[in-house]
């Protein structure tokens, strides 16, 4: 049984220079130093993080933790070291791929749980495991440099590092399910720079020039013995820096493109059925054009990716998004394991090679194109001859995130239970755009003055709201 302590971790550290920590104050600095591979993430880097954020967790005198590059804006983290994951296969180091897995899903762990304030500084690429080291933490600052993305369809892995737990919790936009995020995870699309902070999947947006100002101030993070007061002190202090919206700014997706998400994104739905409901909607005339064109694009992009990844995918999302945080870095770290070893049905080692070795143009032409439930139920079922766990912290362990939801832009649902009157603030009248647009960018303690507000919210509205005769709101169910 591959198990080790954190205990045990502290007494062997070594301080690695893949991974720099200094201190700023009464901030504490991560910086991630692998420029080289764009800061891809490896067990080493893991190895290092993890016993001194638990020393730092403890201090009297560290109130928030700072995680930043060394190559932004080119990089925050392009995910994990992929190559070397696959070089490991090809030796049958097995036990080096599990030993991977396991510390870097107990770092993302441990991130989610954490006691204080962390702020992740996502300049620059921020993918796969560079997701997972900021999408479980409250405050994950984006910037125009912000290139967000899951790839892992592509390779013959999954979306994890926890996203299957968090995407359904953070969206703003394309259904309360967070079928945006699935959507993200199935076609490996890129959301780039202010979409990122619009989508929900970053709390704040600031640009790169206001970034050392930033740095600076979140060093004088007041001191308070009340969890709560610290987290409000250093989001005050990023709102201080947060960067207007660009001039002319329209999210990624319009209003056509965001309903087929939503209609059809759901993983309670197979893969296949999905793409023919895709397909079926496509080719209706009773559908807008931009609806039906968007619908064919998407089909496309999900014709280059591994069926037997996105069927895993579907049923990660299913089973996650209902866990608790601790359980889901579980089935991630049994999931990624089992995928590894089964290389026959999942093709990632050969996925790898053709991609990012031989650095093909063309996508990989997968074999494996109709794997049945059996196969997809075992490379999620935890196998007994193989125990395996994620490394111990502090077991702390939740359904949903503590601080994130009191530092984001609304979401569909909050604007919803306004316009419904279902947000129990006893309001039994209909309500204005601009009553709900003054509502949530001046009263609602989470969005009021916060970059964004208003934007996010008339698109909500546009989306999902009809307008009677006298100016009435009425949600669209």
């Amino acid at each position: 049984m591959i198990r080790s302590t954190v205990r045990g971790m502290v007494q062997r550290r070594q301080m690695s220079s893949l991974v720099n920590f200094k201190t700023l104050n009464t901030a504490r600095v991560v910086t991630l130093n692998r420029p080289e591979k764009l800061n891809a993430i490896n067990h080493d880097m893991c190895h290092a993080m993890l016993p001194v954020m638990q020393e730092w967790a403890k201090s009297d005198v560290a109130n928030v933790v700072l995680m930043e590059s060394v190559c932004a804006p080119r990089a925050f983290c392009a995910g994990g070291d992929i190559v070397l994951m696959a070089e490991a296969l090809r030796r049958n180091l097995l036990e080096r791929v599990d030993e991977f897995f396991q510390s870097e899903y107990t770092t993302n762990w441990m991130l989610a749980t954490y006691p204080k304030p962390i702020v992740a500084i996502m300049d620059g690429i921020t993918m796969g495991g560079g997701v997972g080291l900021a999408i479980h933490v409250p405050f994950r600052v984006a910037s125009e440099n912000t290139k967000w993305a899951m790839p892992e369809l592509e390779i013959g892995l999954h979306p994890d590092v926890g996203v299957s737990f968090a995407l359904p919790k953070v969206m703003t936009l394309g259904g309360q399910e967070g079928q945006l995020g699935y959507y993200l995870c199935l076609t490996g699309d890129v959301l780039t720079g202010a979409d990122v902070y619009v989508a929900g999947l970053a709390s704040h947006y600031v640009e790169r020039s206001q970034h050392a100002a930033l740095k600076e101030r979140l060093g004088s993070v007041p001191m308070s013995n009340k969890a709560d007061e610290t987290f409000a002190n250093t989001n005050a202090i990023i709102e201080e820096f947060s960067s207007p919206l660009p001039e002319g700014y329209r999210f990624k997706y319009s209003k056509d493109q965001l309903d087929v998400i939503e209609r059809f994104f759901h993983y309670d739905v197979s893969y296949k059925e999905l793409r023919k409901n895709l397909e079926a909607f496509a080719s209706s005339s009773a559908n807008s054009e931009a609806g039906r064109n968007f619908a064919k694009a998407t089909l496309e992009k999900l014709s280059t990716k591994s069926t037997v990844s996105a069927e895993v995918t579907r049923e990660q999302f299913r089973r996650n998004s209902q866990r608790d945080i601790q359980s889901a870095m579980k089935q991630d770290l049994i999931t990624s394991t089992n995928l590894l070893r089964n290389n026959e049905l999942a093709e990632f080692a050969n996925a790898v090679i053709h991609k990012l070795v031989k650095k093909a143009k063309t996508p990989y032409q997968w074999q494996n194109t109709s794997p049945s439930v059996a196969e997809i139920s075992k490379l999620l079922a935890a196998d007994p001859t193989r125990p395996i766990d994620l490394l111990e912290t502090s077991g702390v362990t939740f359904k949903n995130y503590r601080y994130h939801s009191k530092f984001t832009l609304p979401t569909e649902a909050a604007v919803q239970a306004y316009i419904t009157g279902t947000d129990q603030s006893g309001r039994s009248m209909a309500v204005t755009r601009a009553e709900t647009i003054k509502y949530f960018t001046e009263f609602n303690p989470v969005s009021r003055g916060k970059v964004g507000t208003e934007y996010v919210v008339n698109l909500i509205i546009e989306r999902k709201c009809r307008v009677d005769n006298d100016s009435f709101l009425h949600w669209n169910y």
